[in-house]
C-alpha cells in the first residue's frame, strides 16, 4: 500500500518482514501470505482486481487508493455574502431532511458480508441447511483426517454432533422437508443411500445406488432422486441416469430421466415449490468432464414433463448447484481454468455471473430459503512439484501459489517439463532446469494443457490440450512449432511415445469407454490398443510390451499386453496413484495408494488419500514379480511421477495446503 502501481519485489518483502537474521521457507510463507491476502479481498490470481503477480519478480497493487479528506480553515464571510449563505444553508437543510425522509421509509439493505461457519482440522464439505435455517449439516474427515462421516451444528454455537462413525466415507447430506431426517450418500459395502434421524441413531438403508451426488428429497418428502454415479471405466446400464427412490419402499427405485449416452447426469436439485428440476449434464471423462446445467419442468406427480432446456455452461466440472428462494436463480459451484468458483445465472437471462465475494476454492452451495444465506465449503489447496533422493527425505522442488503438477524428466536428465498455472488462467506447459532453476514457459494456448511428455530424442513434447475436449498436441522443446495430433470430437488425453519415437499412445472414449490408441506422429488413422479399458500406457524398454492403469484414477492397479495384440492381463493389484508410474528395463517404479480414502468434497484431486494415509515410491521387479519400497511420502499427492536417468531422484506432485472451511454469505442477494 506504501508503493501503489509499483512492482515490490520478493527479496523486498523478504527483507521487511523476516529481515536477514530469521530462517524461514520464504517461498512457501510468501505464496500463502499472498493467497490468505487475496481470499480476504475476494481477489483472484488471474483477473486481478487488487494484488498483480509478476512471475518470480514480485507483486503489485493495483487497487485504487484515495486520500483521507482533510478539513481545512474557512475564511470570514462577507456581509454582502450573508444573505446567499442562509439561503444556501436553508436548500440543505430541505436535501438533508429529504434524504433523512428516504432513509426512514425506504432502508438500503445491509452490504453481503462472509462469515466462518467451521474452522476444523481437514476438509468440512457439502454443506446442508435445516429448513428452519437454523442447523446445517455437512460431511468432515475428523480431526485425524481419517474417516469422512455426517456431522450437525446449530450455527454460531460451537458443539458439534456427530451422526455417522462407520470406517467408510459418509457423505453428501441432504434435510428433509420437515427437518426430521438426513439422507447422505455413503461408500458402505458396495455402496448406497441411507437415511439417519436429524439428531443420531440408527442408519436406514434407502436405495442400492452409488452416487457422488447429493441426494434430492421430493417437496412431500417421500422420495428421494438420486444421480446414479458414471463409472468411465466401464459404465453399465443406468449410470449416470436419476432415479427416483421411494421412501416407504413401496417400489424398488426407477429411473425417470436417462441421459443421453456417453454422458451423466449429477447434481439435482428441486426448485422451491417443486415444479422445475435443475441438473447438471457432463460428458468426457469423470475427471476433465464437460459440463452444462439444465432444467426441466414437472408434473403434479413430480416427474419430468418434456425435454431439459440448457441454462448454463459450466467448465471442466460442476461441484453442486441450488436454488434460490424465488426459483428464478441457480448458484453452482464450476471450475474455469485453474479457478473453482461460485457462480449464478437466471432461467430467464441465462447470463453467468461469478460470486466474487465467495473467493476462490467455493464449492457445494447451499442456500436457506428462509433468510437467503448462502453457505458454500471453501477449499485450500496447492499444488507443488517435491523432489526426493534415493534414501532420502521429500523436499520442495518447483512451487508456486497456483498449480504445479505432472513432471516429467528430459532424456538426458538437463531439464524437466511440467504444467502449471503461475500465470494467467488455464495451465500450460513450462520446462526448467533439473536444478529447478530457470522455469520458463514454452506454450501459451490459453486453454488447460497438461500432462508433457519428452520424444526419445528430446526434441518434442507431447501434451493434451482442452477447448471444447481434449485433444493431443506436440511442441518443439525449445519453443515454437506446435502440432495438434488428434481431431476426434471424443476425448484423448495422457499421451506417451514409443520407443522408436514414430507413434504415439494416448486414452480415449472414442468407443464409448477409455481405451488405449496408438497413432503415427507423422499422421495417419488411430488404432484402437486395448478392449477392456485404459486411461494411461507406457511402452517397455524393448517395446514388445504395453504397460497401462484401465482408469484415471489407478485403483484398479497395472495392467500389461505384448504388442502387438497378444491377451490383456493385470500383472500388480497394488493401486496406482494417478498417472504415478515409469516403465525402465527391469520393473516399474509407482506411487501406491489405498483403495479406501477419498476426499469428502467429491473431487478427484488425491482421490483415495488423506494427509493420514501415507503414500510410497514402490518398485516392481520383472525378475521376480515382487515390489520394494524406495520411498515413503506422507502428504496427499496429486499427478504424476518421474524418474532421474541415472534412478537417483524422483519428482512427484503433493498437495502442499489442503483442507476447506464452511462459509456463509449473509444479507446475499
Amino acid at each position: 500500500m506504501e508503493h501503489p502501481g509499483e512492482l515490490v519485489t520478493r527479496e523486498e518483502l523478504q527483507g521487511r518482514i523476516w529481515g536477514g537474521n530469521t530462517t524461514v521457507d520464504f517461498d512457501q510463507s510468501l505464496n500463502r501470505a499472498v493467497n490468505k491476502l487475496r481470499d480476504s479481498l475476494g481477489d483472484g490470481a488471474s483477473t486481478p482486481r487488487f494484488i498483480e503477480t509478476l512471475p518470480r519478480r514480485g507483486y503489485r497493487f493495483i487497487g485504487s487508493i484515495e486520500p483521507a479528506i482533510t478539513i481545512k480553515d474557512t475564511p470570514p464571510v462577507q456581509s454582502g455574502a450573508r444573505h446567499k449563505m442562509a439561503w444556501a444553508m436553508v436548500a440543505a437543510l430541505a436535501v438533508v431532511g429529504a434524504g433523512l425522509w428516504l432513509i426512514n421509509n425506504r432502508r438500503i439493505p445491509p452490504s453481503p458480508r462472509v462469515v466462518q461457519v467451521t474452522a476444523f482440522t481437514g476438509t468440512e464439505a457439502h454443506v446442508a441447511f435445516s429448513p428452519d435455517g437454523k442447523q446445517v449439516a455437512f460431511a468432515w474427515n475428523g480431526e485425524k483426517q481419517d474417516n469422512t462421516d455426517i456431522y450437525a451444528k446449530v450455527i454460531g454455537e460451537p458443539d458439534t454432533l456427530r451422526l455417522t462413525s462407520d470406517t467408510a466415507f459418509d457423505g453428501y447430506p441432504a434435510w428433509s422437508p420437515d427437518g426430521r431426517q438426513i439422507a447422505f450418500a455413503s461408500d458402505r459395502g458396495q455402496g448406497g443411500v441411507y437415511v439417519i434421524s436429524a439428531l443420531g441413531g440408527h442408519e436406514r438403508k434407502a436405495a442400492d445406488i452409488v452416487t457422488d451426488s447429493r441426494p434430492a428429497w421430493s417437496p412431500d418428502g417421500k422420495f428421494l432422486l438420486v444421480a446414479r454415479k458414471y463409472r468411465d471405466w466401464g459404465p453399465e446400464s443406468g449410470d449416470g441416469a436419476l432415479f427416483l427412490v421411494p421412501l416407504d419402499n413401496s417400489s424398488a427405485p426407477r429411473a425417470v430421466l436417462n441421459p443421453p449416452p456417453g454422458s451423466w447426469y449429477k447434481d439435482p436439485a428441486y426448485a422451491p415449490g417443486g415444479r422445475t428440476l435443475a441438473f447438471a449434464l457432463c460428458t468426457g471423462s469423470t475427471n476433465g468432464a464437460n459440463c452444462s446445467i439444465e432444467a426441466v419442468a414437472l408434473t403434479s406427480d413430480g416427474l419430468p414433463s418434456g425435454e431439459p432446456r440448457h441454462i448454463a455452461n459450466g467448465v471442466l466440472k460442476i461441484l453442486g448447484l441450488t436454488w434460490t428462494a424465488d426459483a428464478a436463480t441457480l448458484i453452482y459451484s464450476s471450475q474455469k481454468g485453474n479457478d473453482l468458483a461460485l457462480w449464478r445465472v437466471g432461467l430467464r437471462n441465462r447470463q453467468a455471473e461469478r460470486l466474487e465475494i465467495a473467493g476462490v476454492g467455493a464449492s457445494y452451495p447451499a442456500i436457506d430459503l428462509r433468510s437467503g444465506r448462502l453457505a458454500f465449503s471453501r477449499r485450500i489447496a496447492d499444488d507443488d512439484i517435491w523432489r526426493m533422493d534415493r534414501g532420502g527425505q521429500p523436499v520442495p522442488f518447483l512451487t508456486s501459489s497456483r498449480i504445479d503438477t505432472s513432471p516429467q524428466f528430459s532424456p538426458d536428465g538437463n531439464y524437466v517439463a511440467l504444467a502449471s498455472g503461475r500465470e494467467g488462467e488455464g495451465t500450460e506447459i513450462w520446462l526448467a532446469n533439473a536444478d529447478s532453476t530457470q522455469p520458463r514457459q514454452i506454450t501459451r494456448m490459453g486453454k488447460f494443457s497438461g500432462t508433457p511428455r519428452w520424444s526419445p530424442d528430446g526434441r518434442w513434447i507431447a501434451f493434451d490440450s482442452r477447448a471444447t475436449n481434449w485433444n493431443i498436441w506436440i511442441v518443439e522443446a525449445a519453443g515454437g512449432s506446435l502440432r495438434q495430433l488428434t481431431h476426434s470430437p471424443s476425448d484423448s488425453v495422457i499421451p506417451s511415445w514409443s520407443r522408436d519415437g514414430k507413434f504415439i499412445y494416448f486414452g480415449s472414449n472414442h468407443s464409448g469407454r477409455f481405451q488405449i490408441w496408438r497413432m503415427p506422429v507423422a499422421g495417419g488413422p488411430a488404432v484402437q490398443m486395448t478392449h477392456g479399458g485404459g486411461y494411461v500406457a507406457f511402452e517397455s524398454a524393448d517395446a514388445k510390451t504395453l504397460y497401462y492403469t484401465v482408469s484415471d484414477s489407478g485403483v484398479e492397479g497395472l495392467y500389461a499386453k505384448e504388442l502387438p495384440d497378444k491377451p490383456e492381463k493385470q500383472i500388480l493389484r497394488d493401486g496406482v496413484a494417478r498417472r504415478g508410474f515409469v516403465v525402465v528395463a527391469d520393473g516399474i517404479y509407482y506411487i501406491s495408494m489405498r483403495p479406501d480414502r477419498r476426499w469428502p468434497d467429491g473431487t478427484w484431486i488425491a482421490p483415495f488419500l488423506t494427509p493420514a494415509v501415507p503414500c510410497e515410491i514402490r518398485f516392481f521387479r520383472f525378475s521376480n514379480r515382487r515390489s520394494e519400497i524406495v520411498g515413503k511420502i506422507t502428504d496427499p499427492i496429486h499427478l504424476g511421477l518421474t524418474v532421474s536417468p541415472d534412478r537417483q531422484t524422483f519428482l512427484f506432485t503433493k498437495i502442499t495446503d489442503s483442507g476447506a472451511d464452511l462459509m456463509m454469505i449473509e444479507n446475499f442477494r
